[in-house]
């Protein structure tokens, strides 16, 4: 009884052993695999100073009046490109194109009065998302996250779009 128990896996084994594919077999497969699925996601961040009012009577109360003085902030944008590795390079993206990108946006937005920025609205951490967002997009495909933060308040807003 030990015999035959014994036997069984030592033939399992040897089974189990011809239907493993060989290590650079698996390597390969598990390579090409990593290939197609694969999906990185670079980001790169810029800095600007501007300065807005939030003229908001509407909805703040009188005691925002602060606010509503000229005043300003240093904002930190963070974007996100997320993709598949591309040809030889295995890069998403080139790194000069989204600096390229990034330095066109930020020009427009370093060093001004945000109420005067065609095309942004109020100047909320909202509203400067969706305007990096939209001044991006048709230049960064696979752009996924625009993150807009005022580090020295310890507030930041995200936008994400998903792909339908």
């Amino acid at each position: 009884m030990s015999r035959t128990h014994v036997q069984k896996p030592v033939a399992a084994r040897e089974r189990a052993l011809k239907r493993t594919p060989e290590p650079s077999e698996r390597s390969a497969r598990a390579h090409a695999a990593t290939e197609t699925r694969a999906r990185f996601t670079l980001s790169r961040s810029f800095v600007f100073e501007a300065a807005h009012t939030l003229n908001r009577r509407d909805i703040d109360p009188p005691s925002m009046d602060a606010s509503r003085r000229i005043h300003g902030h240093s904002y930190r944008a963070t974007v996100e490109v997320t993709g598949a590795p591309m040809g030889e390079s295995g890069m998403v993206l080139d790194l000069a194109q989204l600096d390229a990108a990034l330095t066109r946006v930020s020009e427009r937005l370093d060093h001004r009065l945000l109420d005067d920025v065609a095309g942004l609205g109020p100047a909320t951490l909202e509203n400067l998302c969706a305007f990096i967002w939209r001044a991006l997009a048709p230049h960064l495909v696979g752009l996924s996250r625009v993150t807009v933060s005022r580090d020295a308040r310890g507030d930041a807003c995200s936008l994400s779009m998903r792909e339908a």
